[in-house]
């Protein structure tokens, strides 16, 4: 795939949106879900799911005392209800009179400068404060979620399920490639997946619209969700920070494969691939490596998704299509190795066949994502 470079007008469309989306985010007021039972005791948000370290990290991700918010935005008599068990379904309770909690203020009043805040589901209990100013050299998998899906908390949760099982599939596949001929041990981190907790502008077949006109449109249209809730700047001067990886959920859409694609920012002036969109396909799949890559065998659908994931992310890491390199080895059968604009992908054999060629290992043992 090739790169697309950030342009200023792609800048200045998305600075407005996204400024007043924050400021509007935390006074939306869900419709769809019903009246949920009574809240958890005061002073209690959430805690972190038990997810193994090893794979994602939500060590940098911390529980926003709700109560704690509601009194210091609605004075001491002020406690903090449940009307409906989504993400927005939090009210300080003053007398008989219902508010809504600015979460934003809540993260700067509890937590202060270098925390941002983040969700990772659209449950009641999936706000986070985020220690951004500490993440360094992780991919950050990004969940866009089609507005028609937003207050529907189980299909989210689902969707999550998917991206992860996809996620780790593939990070397996790296694994697996890196080790290859005797190679080295050394692996990129991920960090928890965050929801863009902005209702969308688009509905779910919309989104597969996108998907079906090609990378450029729903890198577009992904980059533009992600920066309507968080920082566009991946952090850091040199090489970025973070890589972000913006995934779609758009309902059951196992076959929607198109619009994989990433693409240059400018993080002080120096061009770094720092984000890229992968198919809708992606969040709609339940996936498994297994043993050497067993669980892959004889599941197409699972085998590209974890080919586009694989390959974004190595445009991320700095490897090129082999199409645009001089390319040495076994580059048939590399991850990089993709027809410009076929939703299927590869030129070759999709993973677990699929390789590293040594020259691409090199870079990334270079790489300060690889540890």
């Amino acid at each position: 795939m090739l790169a697309h470079l950030l342009t200023t007008q792609l800048i200045k469309r998305v600075a407005p949106f996204a400024l007043l989306s924050l400021a509007l985010a935390c006074d939306s007021t869900p419709t769809a879900p019903p009246p949920p039972p009574p809240p958890d005791p005061p002073g209690f948000l959430t805690s972190l799911l038990p997810l193994p370290p090893q794979v994602f990290d939500g060590s940098q991700y911390f529980g926003i005392s709700v109560s704690l918010a509601a009194q210091q935005q609605y004075g001491s008599s002020a406690t903090a209800v449940q009307v409906s068990d989504h993400l927005y379904g939090w009210r300080a309770q003053v007398g008989s009179a219902k508010y809504s909690i600015d979460m934003q203020r809540a993260v700067r009043d509890q937590f202060g400068a270098g925390y941002i805040l983040g969700a990772v589901g659209v449950g009641i209990y999936d706000w986070r404060a985020v220690h951004w100013s500490a993440l360094s050299n992780y991919v950050l998998p990004v969940m866009v979620i089609g507005s028609d899906y937003f207050y529907n908390v189980s299909a989210v949760q689902s969707a999550l399920a998917n991206l992860k099982s996809v996620l780790v599939t593939t990070r397996s596949w790296y694994d697996f490639a890196m080790r290859a001929d005797a190679g080295s041990n050394k692996l990129y981190r991920m960090l928890q997946p965050l929801v863009v907790f902005q209702q969308s502008s688009y509905t779910s077949a919309q989104w597969n619209g996108f998907s079906a006109q090609g990378g450029q449109t729903l890198w577009d249209f992904a980059w533009n969700a992600y920066a309507a809730a968080y920082p566009t700047s991946p952090l850091g001067s040199y090489d970025g920070a973070l890589r972000v990886l913006l995934a779609p959920f758009t309902g059951n859409s196992p076959t929607a494969f198109g619009g994989a694609d990433y693409a240059l920012t400018l993080p002080g002036g120096y061009p770094v691939p720092a984000f890229a969109a992968v198919p809708p396909a992606v969040s709609s799949l339940t996936c498994s490596w297994g043993t050497n890559g067993d669980g892959l065998l004889y599941n197409i659908p699972c085998e590209r998704a974890t080919f586009w994931v694989g390959h974004e992310l190595g445009h991320m890491f700095r490897l090129l299509d082999v199409s645009n390199s001089n390319c040495s080895g076994d580059c048939w059968d590399s991850i990089m190795a993709a027809i410009d604009g076929d939703p299927y992908g590869a030129l070759g054999p999709l993973p677990p066949a699929t390789v590293l060629t040594q020259d691409q290992k090199n870079t990334l043992l270079d790489s300060p994502f690889f540890f």
